[in-house]
C-alpha cells in the first residue's frame, strides 16, 4: 500500500486583533526568529508582511522541511538562531515548538492562526525534559545492551553508524529494531535492554517516553556528547 503525503493549508486570515496582540507581545524584542507548520506558511508572511518595522530572520532547514521558516515535529532547525531575541511560531498546540526550548533553551511565543490564541511555551517546561535526556545519556554511555529504534517511514532515518561503532568500542552489545509504527509493548518484550536510541522522530522520545520500561533517548542528544 503507497500512502500519499498532501498539504493542507489552512484557508483562514487572521483578524486585525490577533495581528494587534502577536505586535503586542513581540513589541519587547529586536530581532524575532519566525517558523511555522505547513498550514500557517500563508498566516506567517502576511504577518510579516504587515510588520515591516520589526526585523524577521525566516531560515531554512537543513533537513527535512520543504519551505523556508517551517518546522516538524522531529525539525526544528529552522529555529536555530543565536543571536534573535525571540522565537515566534505560527502552529497549533504543543507538538512542533516544543522542541524548540528542549533544543535551543529559548521560549516559543507561540501564536495559533485558527483559534487566534498566543502561548508562551517557556525554558521551564523545556528543562524537565532536557533533564530527562541528560539522565538517558549517561545510562547509555554505560549500558551494555542497547538497542537502536529505527522506522522505516520516509523521513525519519537518522544517521547511527557512527554512533553504534563509539557505542560498540566502550563495550556495549548493539541491537537494532526496525518498525513502520513504534509498538511500545513490542520493546518492553527486550528485558535485556538497557536503553533505546531513537532514530525516527525525536517527539517519541519526549511524548511517548512513560510508554517504555526503559530509557529512551534521541539519537541526536547521544551524539553531541558521543561524537565530539
Amino acid at each position: 500500500m503507497e500512502m500519499m503525503f498532501i498539504e493542507a493549508r489552512f484557508r483562514g486570515h487572521m483578524s486585525e486583533e490577533f495581528i494587534r496582540k502577536i505586535k503586542e507581545t513581540i513589541a519587547p524584542y529586536k530581532k524575532v526568529n519566525t517558523v511555522c507548520a505547513v498550514q500557517f506558511v500563508d498566516q506567517m508572511n502576511e504577518f510579516i508582511e504587515k510588520t515591516p518595522e520589526k526585523e524577521f530572520i525566516v531560515k531554512s532547514s537543513k533537513y527535512r522541511a520543504r519551505y523556508p521558516g517551517q518546522i516538524l515535529g522531529c525539525d526544528v532547525y529552522a529555529a536555530d538562531c543565536p543571536d534573535c531575541d525571540a522565537t515566534l511560531s505560527f502552529t497549533q498546540g504543543m507538538f512542533h515548538v516544543l522542541g524548540i526550548p528542549i533544543k535551543y533553551g529559548k521560549s516559543v511565543i507561540n501564536a495559533d492562526p485558527e483559534s487566534e490564541t498566543i502561548e508562551i511555551v517557556d525554558k521551564e517546561l523545556a528543562e524537565k525534559y532536557r533533564t530527562k535526556s541528560l539522565q538517558g545519556v549517561g545510562i547509555a554511555l554505560t549500558s551494555k545492551n542497547v538497542m537502536f529504534i529505527e522506522s522505516t517511514k520516509v523521513g525519519q532515518i537518522y544517521g547511527v553508524k557512527l554512533l553504534k561503532e563509539a557505542l560498540a568500542k566502550r563495550g556495549a552489545k548493539i541491537y537494532s529494531v526496525v518498525q513502520d509504527e513504534i509498538n511500545y509493548s513490542r520493546l518492553n518484550e527486550f528485558r535485556d535492554i538497557d536503553v533505546f536510541i531513537n532514530t525516527a522522530c525525536q517527539r517519541i522520545a519526549i511524548d511517548d517516553s512513560e510508554k517504555l520500561d526503559k530509557p529512551i533517548i534521541n539519537a541526536e542528544d547521544l551524539e553531541s556528547y558521543l561524537l565530539k
